[in-house]
């Protein structure tokens, strides 16, 4: 019982991340805590497993419902500021396209777009909600990391077919003004030269420590260095670029791949 409350408790903390699905793994934690609390009430009967299991059961439950109201604000507001820009379109006011096209015209070109990616090494200064959240910094990242994976934790399958294991170390340092947790706040992800997006939630591969999820909340000016491992395709790896963006109310920022 305690294992099937560890098990599932896991089950539910991985998907609280996934949009759309932590409206449902909500429920899967509160099996959790179900499978949990009948592990350590049982007598005569080990209860490391089931404490384990309620814990992470408990964590996962908190995060589902506070990640699924967090997404659903942020797509309320990426619907609100695009509104307006529907409208000076369908005004038929030519003389406001012409600007727009332009500005399109020329983001396209701007270093930190999937047309012109930013090189690594680069700093960068995420916002969210229109303030100013973290400076980030994308290292050497080493897109043919299967053996260091494999290393990395006895655990770890290997990639599925026709992919690779890559690890990036992200560093980041806290602008804003009150504190941030990293691995809530920001997501990483790679984009193949085909357009397919992956991430950390692809697999249940554990990178090479540090890692970025043991970053612990910041407080302004104090910053942290983790990694993180993604399984992309092998072909054409190096032409693939890699995303940083803010949980929810920000742009995305494109790195090269290496």
């Amino acid at each position: 019982m305690g294992i099937a409350a560890l098990v599932v408790g896991i089950f539910a903390f991985i998907g609280a991340f996934i949009p759309v699905v932590n409206f449902v793994t909500g429920v899967l934690a509160a099996v959790g805590i179900i499978l949990g609390i009948i592990a350590i009430t049982r007598k005569n009967k080990p209860k490391k497993a089931g404490v384990a299991g309620l814990i992470v059961s408990v964590v996962a439950l908190i995060l589902s419902v506070v990640l699924a109201i967090s997404y659903t604000a942020g797509f309320v507001s990426a619907v609100d500021d695009a509104l307006p820009k529907s409208s000076v379109q369908e005004s038929g006011d030519e003389a406001a396209e012409a600007p727009v096209e332009e500005a399109e015209a020329d983001a396209s070109a701007e270093v930190g777009t999937r047309e012109n990616p930013a090189p690594i090494g680069t700093t960068i200064e995420m916002e969210s909600m229109g303030s100013a959240t973290y400076e980030v910094t994308l290292g050497a990242p080493t897109l043919d990391a299967t053996d260091i994976v494999a290393a990395a934790n006895q655990f770890n399958e290997a990639a599925p077919e026709g992919f690779q294991y890559a690890v990036v170390p992200v560093s980041v340092t806290y602008i804003g003004t009150e504190t941030g947790t990293p691995w809530v706040d920001l997501q990483v992800s790679f984009v193949s030269a085909a357009g397919t997006t992956h991430s950390q939630a692809d697999s249940m591969a554990v990178a090479p420590s540090p890692l970025f999820m043991e970053i612990n909340e910041l407080y302004p000016d104090a910053s942290g260095t983790g990694n993180i491992v993604i399984a992309i395709p092998t072909a054409d790896a190096v032409k693939g670029t890699w995303t940083v963006e803010p949980l929810f109310g920000g742009d995305t920022f494109f790195f090269a791949a290496q």
